[in-house]
């Protein structure tokens, strides 16, 4: 169960929007006057160019995940809801959520709650359990900040899906761009195994290095839909929905995952810049790989 923990947690939240050169189909209510001829290719070069010049904003995260193993009856639901900050140059992150787990045949459920700082000063988590902070190590703050990037930065998330631009559908409201897409085989696959390439590290042991290879491959993409909101005037990224189904075999086990998730952004070039407080940073217990 730890070897598939240990993917599981790394996640694999793609999100983007994607280039081609429909216009996009007004929805009934949407009225003539607020009818705009943008191209899809437009609209994705424009979102682009101000998620590029994006310097701070704030998300919320509500993700929803439920595994499955037939072979060992389990069945473990998690349900995660994440406030973030994030400024650029230099990156730095503030994370503050609760995770609430609950597993079949438990007569109740585990509730964490986290938080959590990401900047230049290194990565500090505070223990739910204790109330202390603990200063994580240099290698977990590496590929933490890149995962939390790779999920809640726009400029980001708008690249990752321009191999299926041929199979967006998109529509149009009074205030906003609705792209969504409906993907699933090997070419959804791949992307999603190099993607995670960059969040699982690389083990010094051979042994645990052939676990994670195998985890790798043995993860199938059954489908997934995504929604992604555009705003007509500012052509800010504004919110990211998501439904994965997928398979994940290994050692001859299976797993189901069905991982649900929202994630709105709001707050565009508004986040004050983000700092450890000075008693964090002196009170923290070091933590070793």
């Amino acid at each position: 169960m730890k070897k598939w923990a240990q993917l599981t947690a790394a996640g694999f939240l793609t999100m983007g929007l994607a280039a081609c050169g429909q216009t996009a189909e007004p929805t009934p209510e949407t009225t003539k006057e607020q009818t705009s001829d943008m191209t899809l290719s437009e609209v994705f070069d424009k979102s682009m160019e101000v998620s590029n010049e994006t310097k701070s904003l704030s998300a919320k995260v509500d993700m929803t995940q439920q595994l499955e193993q037939p072979s060992q009856d389990l069945k473990m639901k998690t349900d995660s809801v994440m406030d973030m900050n994030i400024t650029n140059d230099p990156l730095a992150i503030y994370q503050k959520g609760t995770t609430n787990m609950n597993m079949d045949g438990a007569e109740e459920g585990q509730k964490m709650d986290m938080e959590m700082y990401m900047t230049e000063q290194g990565f500090f988590m505070k223990d739910s359990a204790s109330g202390q902070w603990m200063k994580m190590p240099s290698e977990m703050y590496d590929q933490i900040t890149q995962m939390t990037e790779q999920q809640s930065d726009p400029s980001q998330q708008l690249k990752q899906l321009e191999a299926f631009k041929d199979d967006f559908t998109f529509e149009q409201t009074e205030d906003a761009y609705i792209l969504k897409l409906s993907a699933s085989g090997d070419k959804f696959n791949k992307l999603i195994q190099d993607q995670m390439k960059q969040f699982v590290p690389q083990l010094e042991g051979e042994e645990d290095q052939a676990a994670i290879d195998e985890m790798m491959k043995g993860m199938n993409i059954e489908k997934v839909d995504y929604t992604i909101n555009v705003d007509k005037e500012t052509f800010q990224t504004t919110a990211v929905d998501m439904i994965m189904d997928m398979t994940m075999e290994m050692e001859g086990e299976s797993m189901k995952v069905n991982q649900v998730m929202n994630a709105d952004y709001s707050n565009y070039n508004k986040v004050k810049a983000i700092t450890v407080p000075e008693d964090i940073v002196k009170n923290a217990q070091e933590i070793q790989m």
